[in-house]
């Protein structure tokens, strides 16, 4: 696999390198820096492998790889070959963000491409302090400026800005529930939820926040049933979101109540279940089953790349590829990779993924939206909002 090195994921709770001696038996870990390799461009790729979120490495993963082969095959990133590296973003917010770091002092990353939880970045931005590019790229919370950071992934204001209205207006929804997780991407995607919802003229019936790794949502689908909602958010990540979602519908609420997931992508769906999965709703700007040409030739290179069996494409995983891609795009306009110099010319830059067109103003993205429904285990796009900036506005 060309152009392409696993660091060796790291325990869970230990922190020591899996199938490793003990710490007290091994030497001073040496860095793997390759001295004076003047023909490749390390970039380091930071996304979850473990935990809670562990269910979208696998086609994040394979989305660089992917990215990163069509980019030496033009040539390479500023003429010199790309070479990604993994490490594990689905530990601890703390340890993750020390792996991000080893990435980069360790191994040698030029440049980070991060696709994990908005509590790693929290932490990690900070110590990176715009040294290396650092491109985010997942569903996020919106609203950071981080000077280093460039933000890829749709925001909360991007998801809720266009389609809490039009649920509004064409299932009459009045009464919503929150659900998320307990970090900053749900606190901050709830703030934004309320916002959206009280400018529809709708309430917020009642509103939960529970820690990564849940397994028992019985309080949660006790408290929803009593609130009775026409509408409920859920900002959970992973293997939350596919026991949130089992249970609910178990539970017979499906029959009556729309759940918007905002994080629930295609491989999140695979484990929802088709008999756990009517009025699922979800919106990215990303979905495998977008028919655009661009698009279309995308799916073909990974199925061709990985096989028919390929972890499911989604919003997430694809967007370890385009981070990539942009970060190719950008540089080439910069010259460089130097940090400074990606920020002078970042904005008003158009780049071109799987998803389409989108621009960078401020350092996010204004992007297509779509808000899709899942059919069985897989989504279908039931409208298109175009070009939606970071805060939510729609063209004018």
């Amino acid at each position: 696999m060309d152009g392409w090195r696993q660091v060796e994921p790291v325990d869970l709770k230990t922190g020591v390198v899996d199938a490793a001696p003990p710490a007290a038996q091994r030497g001073p870990r040496r860095s793997t820096r390759l001295p004076n390799d003047t023909d490749t461009i390390r970039i380091g790729l930071l996304l979850p492998l473990s935990g809670p979120s562990g269910l979208l490495g696998p086609s994040g993963r394979n989305c660089a790889e992917l990215a990163a082969e069509e980019i030496n095959e033009r040539g390479g990133l500023l003429g010199r070959r790309v070479q990604v590296i993994v490490a594990d973003g689905g530990m601890s917010f703390e340890a993750s963000a020390r792996e991000g770091m080893r990435l980069i002092e360790d191994d040698g990353a030029t440049a980070l491409i991060g696709t994990h939880p908005s509590g790693v970045r929290e932490v990690l931005a900070p110590r990176i302090g715009g040294r290396v590019p650092y491109v985010y790229t997942p569903i996020f919370e919106g609203g950071d400026a981080a000077p280093g950071v460039f933000f890829l992934g749709e925001t909360a204001p991007q998801q809720l800005g266009p389609v809490v209205p039009w649920l509004a207006e064409t299932q009459s929804a009045r009464r919503w529930f929150l659900i998320g997780n307990d970090y900053r991407w749900p606190r901050d995607a709830h703030r934004t939820a309320r916002a959206m919802v009280d400018g529809a003229g709708g309430t917020v019936a009642g509103e939960i926040l529970l820690p990564l790794g849940t397994e028992d949502f019985g309080e949660a689908i006790e408290a929803i049933a009593a609130a009775g909602p026409d509408v409920v958010i859920a900002a959970l990540v992973g293997s939350d979101a596919v026991i949130f979602h089992r249970a609910f519908a178990r539970a017979g609420l499906s029959e009556s109540i729309w759940r918007l997931g905002l994080l629930t992508e295609e491989n999140t769906l695979l484990g929802v279940g088709s008999d756990c999965s009517d009025r699922l709703l979800t919106v990215a700007g990303y979905f495998a089953a977008l028919d655009t040409p661009g698009n279309k030739a995308f799916v073909d290179r990974y199925l061709a790349r990985f096989g028919p069996h390929a972890p499911a494409l989604n919003s997430i995983g694809q967007s370890a590829y385009e981070g990539l891609i942009f970060l190719d795009e950008i540089a080439r306009r910069a010259g460089s990779l130097a940090t400074e110099d990606l920020e002078r010319v970042s904005d008003g830059l158009v780049f071109h993924g799987p998803r389409g067109p989108s621009r960078m103003v401020h350092r996010h993205v204004v992007k297509d939206m779509h808000l899709a429904e899942a059919r069985g285990i897989e989504f279908s796009i039931l409208k298109s909002f175009p070009q939606i900036s970071a805060t939510g506005e729609l063209p004018s």
